[in-house]
């Protein structure tokens, strides 16, 4: 009578690098025979007799299921780089036994998941393990706004914390603590407390072309300049500017102004067309326009681009904000679905004769935040690794984003944060303090206000409270008027007249250079590669 084999049962999730060994059964009909062989990517074998994998071949051979089932073990051992572990269980048909009947599970990209297929049409059931080297988590600090070109925190330092871990394991509770350093002439101050939906991750996509959207108004966006005609044109296709056309103008620009119809669109198509004047131009029709005709330059502005065949939206999400410093004028837009909807109202009567309107909505067309067009994905064992698709904003991009660059997609709080690292994050604990700053006075101060000291860093004027020996007990920790953004010695002016000593050491209350973010981590199945989790402290600290 055959005899079949149900199922193969192991952890088939990643290994650590530290190794670990991991119980196994082979569970089925009384009586049934099976082989199990194990071969790591250096092509040698597992012998389970001495618990270590050798180039000789060995196999667990011809072993039979007693009371339906047989348990063993498989030890693997510590890596220093990563290793793929192929489990090859045969049935024994010589002795009439088979596998139970084949179901199969494939990846998006189509190929064959047999982790998570079942059974067997052959003698052999074929299953992985990968195991990887560990990985490293990060903890950082990072001002996207500064990203953007603006100078709130320039040159900020940030100290960092490590944790290690093996892939796919899990991180218990512990402490961490990021030190975030300004500029010797800037100073901050904390707003508010952190929280959780201040952690950030980002992750990258490069842009392909621009995608219109029905409907979609692409001109309705900011000039990128303004010229003057120099010279008439009457029925041509090239026009000379008083200045460099490459200052003011992209092909691909909408050209508007007299003599050019607001219902016609003309388009930039080349910038000095005969490489004979860098003043020239060339647009999309004949057009007819006085001299020194004021003409302005627009860029086309879209809701939806497609990522380029070198990237991958597989890691992003709906919510995720896009920030481009490249692009600083790029208000802070998101992934977002799009929306096109109509409304009109119809009148009734009712049973009483009474006139009732009612207003109904139309939605004309609809595009999703993330859009993979029926393109298969990369799938690199059991991972995706790469979708092709569109992306989709809240808001029009200007066209200029359509280059090779890499864009940064800023995911905040730990629910978004998994689309990108796949690891579910618990923080606890948070809190951030100031190291206060201290200096000393460098001559002696009668009933004045202005107070020569040392140094004058870590200090915001009108928030900088000032403390120490000497200090005018009836004005209660005074505050700077005078005196921040600055660093070495000079002159602090305070809100309160003082009379202090020639170096008295004074501290500064409420601001500093110095901050320091700490709490509590947990991580629970940590990514399948090395990553950085900050805090934006543009949340929650200021700087002056």
């Amino acid at each position: 009578m055959t005899k079949v084999i149900q199922s193969f049962n192991i952890d088939l999730s990643n290994a650590a690098a530290a190794g670990a060994t991991r119980q196994f059964q082979v569970a089925g009909d009384n009586g049934a025979i099976f082989s199990l062989e194990i071969k790591n990517e250096d092509g040698h074998y597992y012998n389970f007799t001495t618990k270590l994998f050798a180039a000789t071949k060995h196999t667990l051979k011809n072993k039979k299921l007693v009371n339906g089932v047989y348990s063993g073990s498989i030890s693997f051992p510590k890596v220093t780089d990563n290793d793929q572990y192929d489990i090859y269980l045969w049935a024994s048909l010589a002795n009439d036994t088979v596998h139970a009947k084949y179901s199969e599970v494939r990846f998006g990209d189509g190929s064959l998941d047999i982790n998570s297929s079942t059974g067997s049409g052959s003698s052999l059931l074929q299953k992985v393990i990968y195991q990887y080297t560990d990985v490293t988590v990060t903890l950082s600090a990072i001002a996207p706004q500064t990203n953007r070109a603006t100078t709130d925190f320039t040159s900020m330092v940030v100290s960092t914390d490590t944790i290690i871990a093996g892939r796919g394991n899990n991180i218990s509770k512990q402490a961490f603590s990021i030190g975030v350093t300004v500029a010797a002439a800037k100073a901050v101050k904390i707003n508010r407390q952190p929280t959780v939906s201040d952690l950030t991750a980002y992750t990258t996509a490069i842009f392909g072309d621009a995608v219109k959207i029905d409907g979609e108004n692409i001109w309705a966006g900011t000039a990128r300049n303004t010229d003057t005609v120099d010279g008439a044109v009457s029925s041509v296709t090239k026009v000379v500017m008083d200045t460099n056309v490459a200052t003011k103008m992209k092909v691909g620009d909408r050209v508007t102004g007299t003599g050019i119809s607001s219902s016609t669109i003309i388009t930039v198509v080349a910038l000095n067309p005969d490489g004979d004047n860098v003043k020239e131009f060339s647009v999309s029709a004949a057009v007819s326009i006085s001299d020194g005709v004021t003409l302005t330059f627009t860029p086309p502005y879209y809701y939806r681009y497609n990522v380029a065949a070198a990237s991958s939206l597989h890691k992003l999400a709906s919510g995720m904000i896009y920030v481009d410093s490249d692009w600083p004028a790029v208000d802070r837009t998101t992934i977002a679905s799009y929306k096109d909807t109509s409304t009109y109202t119809t009148q009734v009567y009712s049973e009483d004769g009474d006139l009732i309107e009612t207003e109904n909505t139309v939605t004309n067309i609809s595009v999703p935040a993330l859009d993979p067009l029926g393109y298969k994905p990369t799938v690199v064992n059991g991972l995706i690794t790469k979708q092709l698709g569109n992306i989709t904003f809240s808001s029009q991009i200007i066209n200029d984003v359509d280059d090779t660059n890499a864009k940064l997609f800023y995911a905040y709080g730990t629910e978004a944060i998994k689309t990108i690292h796949n690891a579910e994050i618990k923080l606890t604990d948070l809190k951030v303090e100031l190291t206060a700053p201290t200096t000393t006075t460098t001559e002696a101060t009668s009933a004045h206000a202005t107070i020569a000291v040392a140094d004058r860093e870590g200090v915001i004027n009108n928030v900088s409270t000032v403390s120490g020996i000497g200090i005018d007990s009836s004005v209660t920790d005074p505050t700077l008027t005078t005196g921040g953004g600055l660093d070495g010695a000079g002159d602090w002016i305070m809100n309160a007249v003082q009379s202090l000593e020639s170096g008295i050491t004074l501290t500064v209350g409420g601001t500093s250079r110095v901050a320091t973010i700490t709490g509590n981590i947990e991580i629970l199945n940590v990514d399948d590669t090395s990553f950085t989790l900050y805090f934006d402290v543009e949340k929650f600290l200021s700087t002056s």
